[in-house]
């Protein structure tokens, strides 16, 4: 049954707001979704007109510089040789991003990079044309509490949080104004003391002690991390922050405030559309509000949205007003991008075939196309990052030990107790309970049933029931019964919970909720990322299993 909607009311329109996802019906190939948005990234030749179209556009002069000096910093053979590729004619970038996750975030950071490492490599052996993966910064985004910790598994099984703390008065700067003080050593402690005991924590320690450094901004710590990672890759890291990007993307930001109320119409026609199709919408467009962030201190300030009022424009969230003049005159480096925007301030720069992201990211690709064709920029293919599940012989044995295979380590704890609960040994077992209370009661009734519907058609319906009815009865008891053995048998259970903690903790995806600082100490930086670059496929975002 499909999901109650709700309604969403945006000037003249009225939308519908579903609780359907757009992402997964994409990856299926569902019409209603791929009409919206064309599914070719799988598909050599539309890969190959992407690449003709990305590569007749140069990168822009002040990128090639961020992106040399950047190189410049972490110097390697493989980024040297991609930025002479980026200065020939024709070439072209699959870009990735992320937000500076604390301590290199998420796994999944480390799957976008792969994906984009090994899908240019792809693309270039394809089209003869040359291809560098980049990793665009998300340094600009604000929500600083979203990145600020990360999730390690220790080493007796438990999931454990270390973070920085997060201030509440600097919940309006981009993560990129930020720097990092004593904070972080406490973090670093905390990240030490939690990884003890486990085969690889000191070379993975002493990547993030070197990265990690009070005194460096989230992302410029972030960035460090990256580029010892990748640095036989080849991967460029892109920051938006970095000298002469401002400059070189401030008409694109004048744009946005001048033309606000020109762009909003038809994003706010493909909102109606993705309402109209059954789908959520990931952002929501105001009418005539740019898609730009203002910083009226600067862009180390506070960032607001604005929106049009008479004689200037009003800071959201405040009583504040600026006179006209104060935005269209201001600085370029007073103007940031919102979810929206960025791809069009990536592409004015890139020369990009193709954007590897993630669920959320797809989500919002469907809401761009008219964006794109506003400025005059081609939309490049949207190519879902690979996904992994990270298990290791340990984790194998669990499984083994407990019946399980790892698609059931996401089932409802109830559901997981009841299939682990079913291999424990005891008296009575569940299905011994489960004859003693029902054969004795179903003979009764098999015996009555004949004399029954010989007498009366509703009699026999009666019994019929009744069976039922006690056959339901008993089966919640016995499942019951299964449960609690799970959750008494301290065995079964540390067992289940350890090998949830590593493959599935808190039931979600370990990609998710684990990042590098976790897998890498269980199973060594080096022997994770070749593993990671070994089972990624090319334009596919499939689940892998690496056993390591």
């Amino acid at each position: 049954m499909a999901a109650p909607e709700g309604r969403l009311f945006i000037a003249r329109f009225e939308i519908s707001v579903s609780t359907l996802p757009f992402g997964p019906a994409w990856m299926r190939g569902e019409p209603a979704a791929t009409a919206l948005l064309p599914c070719t990234y799988a598909d050599a030749s539309a890969r190959a007109a992407a690449a003709r179209r990305a590569g007749e556009r140069p990168i822009h002069p002040a990128a090639l510089a961020a992106l040399t000096a950047q190189a410049a910093a972490a110097p390697s053979p493989a980024r040297t040789a991609n930025l002479a590729r980026l200065a020939r004619p024709g070439a072209v970038c699959v870009v990735t991003g992320q937000q500076a996750g604390l301590f290199g975030g998420p796994a999944y950071t480390l799957y976008k990079a792969a994906s984009a490492i090994v899908g240019a490599r792809a693309l270039e052996a394809e089209t003869g044309q040359p291809c560098v993966p980049v990793f665009w910064l998300q340094n600009e985004d604000h929500d600083f509490e979203e990145i600020a910790s990360a999730h390690v598994v220790d080493a007796v099984g438990e999931l454990r949080a270390v973070g920085v703390p997060v201030d509440a008065a600097d919940a309006d700067r981009s993560v990129g104004a930020r720097r990092f003080g004593d904070e972080l050593t406490a973090a670093l402690d905390a990240l030490t003391d939690a990884l003890d005991g486990l085969p690889h924590a000191a070379p993975t320690l002493a990547l993030l002690r070197a990265a990690y450094q009070p005194g460096r901004s989230p992302d410029g710590a972030f960035v460090a991390l990256i580029d010892a990672l990748f640095a036989e890759s080849g991967l460029l890291v892109l920051d938006p922050r970095a000298p002469g990007i401002a400059a070189a993307v401030a008409p694109i930001h004048r744009r946005a405030v001048k033309e606000a109320e020109a762009i909003a119409a038809p994003l706010l026609d493909r909102v109606a559309a993705l309402g109209d199709a059954g789908f959520r919408v990931q952002v929501h467009v105001r009418p005539k509000a740019p898609l730009s962030f203002f910083h009226p201190e600067g862009r180390d300030g506070p960032r607001y949205r604005i929106e049009p009022e008479a004689g200037g424009w009003r800071l959201c969230g405040t009583q504040r007003t600026e006179p006209a003049a104060a935005v269209t005159e201001a600085p370029d480096e007073a103007f940031g991008t919102s979810a929206l925007l960025r791809p069009i301030v990536q592409d004015h720069l890139l020369p990009t075939v193709a954007y590897v992201g993630g669920p959320g990211e797809l989500a919002y690709f469907a809401q761009l196309p008219d964006l794109y064709t506003h400025f005059g920029i081609p939309m490049p293919l949207f190519v879902p990052r690979g996904r992994a599940l990270v298990v290791d012989e340990a984790s194998d044995r669990l499984l083994s030990k407990l019946g399980l295979a790892t698609a059931d380590l996401h089932l409802p704890e109830d559901a997981l107790l009841l299939r682990v609960g079913q291999g424990v040994a005891v008296e009575p077992s569940p299905d011994a309970l489960a004859t003693a209370l029902l054969g004795p009661m179903e003979a009764a009734l098999a015996a009555f049933a004949p004399p029954a519907a010989a007498l009366d058609a509703g009699l026999a319906k009666a019994v019929a029931r009744t069976r039922a009815s006690l056959s339901g009865v008993s089966n919640r008891l016995v499942n019951r019964y299964r449960r609690t053995l799970a959750r008494k048998d301290a065995v079964t259970r540390d067992r289940l919970d350890r090998v949830r903690a590593r493959l599935a903790p808190e039931g979600a995806p370990q990609e998710r909720t684990l990042g590098f600082a976790s897998l890498a100490a269980w199973h060594g930086p080096e022997a994770l990322l070749a593993a990671v670059l070994a089972h990624t496929v090319p334009f596919d975002g499939g689940l892998r299993t690496v056993h390591l």
